[in-house]
């Protein structure tokens, strides 16, 4: 897993699995999403994604005020466990 920022998004990359996403890239992520000028992540450049990625969405957006951090290009595996754990509401609102 990968993550930077380009205007004002945090634009997250590669495989957001159990086995990728290790305590330096959740660190990482979770800074560049404390960032006030953040206000979106964009997953379009993932190419497999689990709970972890959930997980990861799910420290982002409690690290924003409600409504502040929109996520861009939901996998769609992400989308069906969110939709298993009733919580789609809670990433694409």
């Amino acid at each position: 897993m990968q993550s930077e920022i380009r205007d004002n998004i945090v634009y997250v990359a590669g495989e957001v699995s159990v086995q990728t996403v290790n305590q330096a890239a959740l660190a990482q992520f979770t800074q560049q999403c404390r960032q006030p000028e953040i206000h979106a992540v964009d997953l379009s450049q993932i190419t497999r994604a689990d709970s972890a990625c959930l997980s990861l969405l799910l420290t982002a957006l409690r690290q924003k005020a409600q409504g502040s951090l929109k996520i861009h290009n939901l996998p769609a595996s992400v989308r069906d466990l969110a939709q298993l754990y009733e919580i789609e509401e809670w990433i694409t609102a």
